[in-house]
């Protein structure tokens, strides 16, 4: 029991971890090292940058169902884990994961290949959507981190 509550927050700060470090550190430190400021004219560096994020995010995409399935497979398998809470939290973050892959991405895949094509697309709320869907993912993920770090505390005191 002790291990898979173990587990159960070792996925969970993996998959906060790999959100904050793709989506708030080497997104916007990748636009910074390249120098772009003007998203208004298609530029090489510009289109280097989309292709790399594009690349990047599809992947962080595929790793964070990966630690949602486990995180879902252990909440629901380990007593000490499984609460009305945590349920709820996971739940949270599984929908806005849901959301943002089969209704954000289709449309931000959309406007990456526009701009590789040359073309600067009109503006839309779907990139400013994705960022608050990751806020919130963030805040969700690491307040659920903390309660199981708390379950892997109550089923090491209680063994």
């Amino acid at each position: 029991m002790r291990r898979l509550a173990l587990y159960s927050f070792v996925i969970t700060l993996v998959w906060l971890t790999f959100i904050v470090a793709i989506s708030f550190v080497e997104a916007p430190a990748k636009f910074q090292a390249l120098k772009i400021e003007n998203f208004d004219v298609v530029t090489p560096a510009l289109q280097h940058a989309l292709a790399i994020g594009h690349r990047v995010f599809h992947l962080l995409n595929r790793i964070e169902w990966v630690c949602c399935a486990f995180s879902w497979f252990l909440v629901l398998r380990i007593r000490v884990v499984r609460t009305r809470g945590s349920v709820i939290l996971l739940g949270v973050a599984t929908g806005i994961l849901a959301f943002q892959t089969f209704a954000l991405y289709p449309t931000l895949d959309a406007r990456v290949m526009e701009v590789m094509a040359g073309r600067i697309p009109p503006q839309t709320w779907h990139h400013i959507g994705f960022v608050v869907g990751e806020m919130v993912k963030v805040l969700t993920l690491g307040v659920l981190t903390a309660a199981q770090l708390q379950a892997f505390a109550r089923a090491v005191l209680s063994e």
